[in-house]
């Protein structure tokens, strides 16, 4: 007997699963035994690589799991998660701060909100900024513990979702790498717009289902992963912002940079332990490189 009750998901496009156009991409590889907290870690560096039975609408692109874990089930594990990428931060806050880094000044900086924030790295990016109020909903229970003092009491541990604030209630909302770990991603789009004010602005960042590393790597990518609940391109991603009732201001690669030491942790190249050997005497194993990976970003208008 199974030790978690599952459900089927639909393609967000087509509303349906059928298998004529829906096709299996890579079929389930996990037993119920090996999911735990660390499973649904951000960023962990081991290669499982668990995954669902992933299939991939032929319409358009949408790779999506089709029979998952319940979403009580799933809060759990994500209640137990721990941040894993503590060394990177500065590296995180960086990259994600550079592509709104020309439009902030244009924009009202008053109420902000960071959905999926973890630790509020974002968040002191936003105050360290100029924004007046920075909030922030993240689900595990660790992170806030180690939240800079002056952001954490900001940070509401839970799940992000209808009736947590107001309508018109923020001029900026950020989520990263989180759309794509939801069952009912549109749903949280559509509260996204709902306490967005007018003229107000989203920005987001996720993987890209046809990004380089995506096709080299395919099955063996980090990005198919059992967190992953719908993975995007920006042409299926745009368009679903559209349905939740935002005007899309930019579409964009999202450039990462980051120590060799850690391209080769999180990467699936055989024989880790050459390469390692490898950078280390070439001296590039703490040389930062930073390259488009597989990341794309998205800016929208209420």
């Amino acid at each position: 007997m199974s030790k978690y009750n599952y459900v089927t998901r639909e393609c967000l496009f087509c509303g349906t699963t059928d298998a004529d156009n829906h096709p299996v991409l890579y079929p389930r590889n996990f037993k119920d035994e090996d999911l735990n907290e660390g499973v649904f870690s951000a960023r962990r560096t081991n290669s499982d690589h668990f995954h669902y039975e992933m299939v991939k609408c032929k319409k358009t692109g949408l790779i999506f799991s089709r029979h998952i874990l319940t979403d009580d089930a799933l809060n759990e594990l994500y209640k137990g998660s721990v941040v894993t990428f503590g060394e990177q931060t500065e590296f995180i806050k960086r990259d994600y701060w550079k592509p709104i880094s020309g439009y902030v000044n244009k924009w009202n900086k008053g109420r902000s909100l960071d959905i999926g924030c973890s630790n509020g790295f974002f968040l002191e990016m936003l105050k360290d900024n100029g924004y007046a109020e920075v909030h922030g909903v993240e689900p595990g229970e660790e992170p806030k513990k180690i939240a800079r003092a002056d952001v954490r009491d900001n940070i509401v541990t839970g799940f992000y979702g209808p009736g947590l604030y107001p309508e018109n209630h923020f001029d900026l909302i950020t989520c990263f790498q989180t759309l794509d770990h939801l069952s009912d991603p549109l749903g949280m789009l559509r509260s996204m717009y709902h306490n967005t004010k007018p003229g107000g602005h989203v920005y987001m960042i996720m993987h890209n289902t046809l990004a380089l590393q995506a096709k080299i790597f395919g099955e063996k990518s980090p990005i198919i992963d059992v967190e992953h609940i719908y993975l995007y391109n920006k042409s299926n991603l745009a368009e679903l912002c559209k349905k939740a009732g935002f005007k899309v201001v930019s579409s964009f690669d999202v450039a990462n940079g980051y120590p060799f030491s850690y391209w080769i942790r999180m990467s699936p190249l055989p024989v880790k332990k050459l390469w390692v050997g490898v950078f280390k005497a070439l001296g590039l194993y703490n040389k930062v490189l930073a390259i488009n990976a597989g990341n794309m970003g998205i800016i929208l208008e209420k």
